[in-house]
């Protein structure tokens, strides 16, 4: 599949997405292996969409900590024109 599907990807960001896909089924091997009742191509889906939930949960986080970041910044931008004014 890797070599198959990735080389027929158009897109480098897709091909780049692949790989990280192939890594996480890769780091997850056990638990792909553990479960007997579901095709291999659902255990290959699922362990995308967990490792996109992981990813999503990582960019929240950051981004709240950013926004937290922002606001000080804007915080002390409003302080600094209230005294100068």
């Amino acid at each position: 599949m890797r070599d198959e599907y990735k080389a027929a990807l158009l897109s480098r960001g897709r091909r780049e997405a692949f790989d990280r896909l192939v890594e996480a089924w890769s780091a997850e091997m056990g638990a792909i292996g553990y479960v007997e009742s579901t095709s291999l191509m659902d255990l290959l889906l699922l362990t995308g969409a967990v490792d996109n939930r992981r990813v999503n949960e990582e960019l929240g986080i950051r981004a709240s900590g950013l926004e937290r970041r922002l606001e000080k910044v804007e915080s002390r931008n409003v302080c600094a024109t209230d005294v100068e004014g």
